[in-house]
């Protein structure tokens, strides 16, 4: 049993000093300044959408947006005929 009880205490003593805790006057270590500054640094990063990769087509027919390879800067009009083709006589 008294060794079960020195065991408890070892392990307590060892937990307590990889954490050490600050005192009611003492001011914060660099260290945990850094981790702070850190942690919160990755909390907004998960926070963060996404950037948007590569070109996109803009809505409302706009065409291509700037960053996209894709844009071609054309001055004559594009005509699409959408009428059905002709049915031939088989000869």
């Amino acid at each position: 049993m008294l060794l079960v009880v020195a065991l408890i205490g070892v392990g307590t003593v060892l937990a307590r000093a990889e954490r050490p805790t600050l005192g009611r006057g003492e001011a914060p270590r660099a260290t945990d300044l850094l981790r702070a500054e850190k942690l919160a640094e990755q909390a907004e990063r998960r926070l963060k959408m996404p950037a948007p990769r590569g070109a996109k087509w803009k809505k409302g027919g706009a065409g291509w947006d700037a960053r996209g390879e894709g844009a071609a800067e054309s001055s004559e009009p594009v005509i699409i005929n959408v009428r059905p083709p002709r049915r031939r006589p088989a000869p």
